[in-house]
């Protein structure tokens, strides 16, 4: 009997798992098909003021949670490149929820609202607090609607990256950049061939010492000459601070990241100790000390803000090395490997290079050489092709329609992603016939020249590599000089050479396999560099 009783409660067991597995599975079905369903019953409706339609999920409630928090980056640009008939579509993860826009007619009309949508909410939480360590009080001073420190994200910074000053801060990085080479080659400036074992490498490491120290001064880097590495270990980290993941899980990240806002900490007292004595109004365009004049004024405009102690200024001053070298160094990479592995537009570029080489002085006229058609159409395709950067708006209205069939409520999160939507063909194709003369999932130089001038106009929406409207970004100016600075050096100044061109091609980057973040060669490339003889 005893037997009989056990094997009933065992059998009672089995039954229970069985029929919770049973329902679970039923549940999961039943919530994908339902929102199949309700996705595309969305898409095909013909009525107006719908919310757009959200990806489907299995799991109730928790819907994209899991990839969302495993791997934002290829879920994102599965769901992406999966959804290309331009239906903008949500994403959800309990209560984070994300529209993606993937029609450029919709990305447009969102950039040129810029009352309606802005990037402030977002920039203010997710980037200088989560990001950049930003202490609560400077956080509460963004969000209480005080607009000083939106003057020194668009105002101070378009002064200082514009006409003379630019030109002022193209000059240093070239000096710098030129400098590091040099230094880096020593002995060998006879001409001797020095090998690269790994250009992607060479050139993060080396170019973001010359940005550093084009905006922070010389002295910083000497201090500090564990910066770069650490800077790049917070950029690479970047999703999962955004995701708000405690320290205990990347620690390797906070670490770095505690390391950067200590030094920047230091360099502000160095600044403030500088101004006191100098004087703000006498500061100089650059010292070794305190750094750009752009440094100078930001630090001595951010001291008069509430919670803008040092540390409120530390991560500023991260806020900025971190724009100015995340998207940049990677982008400068490009347009270097993109010459090098084209000998006929290897020979273009070095043309247009040597055009403007002053060699009296060892300098370039790069007011001039900047300008160049064929050179700011590289630029402007290595970052439709190769730039995978979001653009982000909050939608601070009731309502605001997307078109006449799509309206998106209060509070809604835009996501914007370049990459895809600068491989948008039947967009391209009306909004300017001759950019896919070539198809857009190819590299062509020649993109964007059109009548052997450099021409973007109508391409808002599509080449988003700089975002749009009042906030496309203000340092895009010298983002591009960067790029031409690097090339000016690399590959007029000194020689340098894949060792093989073909084994490079071989490293593409899969286009479609992430949504955002840094895009690196798949396999390190070997290269070698000398003094260009006189």
């Amino acid at each position: 009997m005893e037997l009989d009783t056990s094997t009933t409660r065992l059998s009672l067991v089995q039954n229970i798992w069985v029929q919770t597995m049973l329902a679970l599975i039923i549940i999961l079905f039943s919530t994908k098909l339902w929102s199949e369903y309700s996705f595309n019953a969305t898409k095909i409706a013909k009525a107006s003021g719908l919310l757009p339609p959200t990806i489907p999920y299995w799991i109730p409630y928790l819907r994209h949670a899991f990839p969302m928090a495993s791997d934002l980056k290829r879920f994102a640009a599965k769901v992406l490149y999966e959804n290309q008939d331009g239906t903008p579509v949500f994403l959800q993860a309990a209560h984070e929820k994300i529209l993606f826009l993937t029609n450029p007619q919709h990305v447009k009309r969102v950039l040129e609202s810029a009352v309606e949508l802005d990037p402030t909410p977002f920039v203010n939480e997710r980037i200088m607090g989560r990001l950049m360590g930003s202490p609560k009080s400077a956080v509460d001073f963004y969000m209480s609607g005080d607009d000083r420190a939106d003057f020194a994200q668009t105002v101070q910074m378009r002064q200082h990256l514009t006409g003379l000053s630019l030109g002022f801060m193209t000059k240093k990085l070239f000096q710098a950049f030129r400098t590091n080479v040099s230094n880096l080659l020593g002995a060998y400036a006879d001409g001797t061939w020095v090998d690269i074992s790994d250009l992607y490498a060479f050139i993060e490491d080396q170019l973001t010492r010359a940005i550093v120290e084009t905006l922070m001064g010389s002295a910083f880097l000497e201090g500090y000459p564990e910066m770069v590495a650490d800077l790049w270990t917070h950029i690479e980290a970047t999703d999962h601070f955004f995701k708000g993941l405690p320290r205990i899980l990347m620690p390797t990240a906070f670490a770095a990241r505690d390391r950067l806002l200590s030094h920047l900490m230091s360099y502000s007292e160095k600044v403030e100790r500088f101004q006191g004595e100098k004087g703000h109004s006498s500061a100089a365009e650059w010292d070794s000390v305190a750094g750009s004049a752009l440094l100078q004024d930001r630090e001595a405009l951010f001291s008069s803000m509430p919670g803008h102690g040092q540390e409120g200024r530390a991560a500023q001053s991260l806020g900025l090395v971190y724009g100015g070298t995340s998207l940049t160094v990677p982008i400068t990479f490009w347009c270097i490997l993109e010459t090098l592995k084209d000998p006929k537009l290897l020979q273009r570029v070095q043309g247009e290079l040597e055009r403007f080489h002053e060699g009296g002085n060892e300098h370039y006229n790069f007011a001039q050489l900047t300008c160049r058609p064929l050179l700011q159409s590289l630029h402007a395709e290595v970052t439709r092709f190769r730039s995978s950067n979001l653009i982000v708006r909050l939608n601070l209205v009731p309502k605001f329609a997307l078109d006449d069939k799509y309206t998106i409520d209060k509070g809604t999160l835009c996501m914007m992603a370049a990459k895809p939507l600068g491989q948008f063909t039947e967009s391209w194709i009306k909004a300017k016939p001759h950019t896919v003369s070539q198809p857009l999932d190819t590299f062509w130089a020649d993109r964007f020249l059109q009548s052997d001038k450099f021409n973007v106009a109508g391409l808002t929406g599509y080449w988003t590599s700089f975002g749009g409207g009042k906030h496309m970004c203000p340092g895009r100016h010298f983002a591009r000089n960067i790029a031409i600075v690097t090339m000016a050096v690399l590959l007029s100044d000194f020689e340098c050479e894949l060792v093989d061109v073909e084994a490079a091609k071989r490293t593409n980057p899969p286009q479609k396999e992430t949504a955002f973040g840094t895009v690196k060669p798949t396999a390190t490339i070997a290269a070698r560099i000398r003094k260009r003889s006189a």
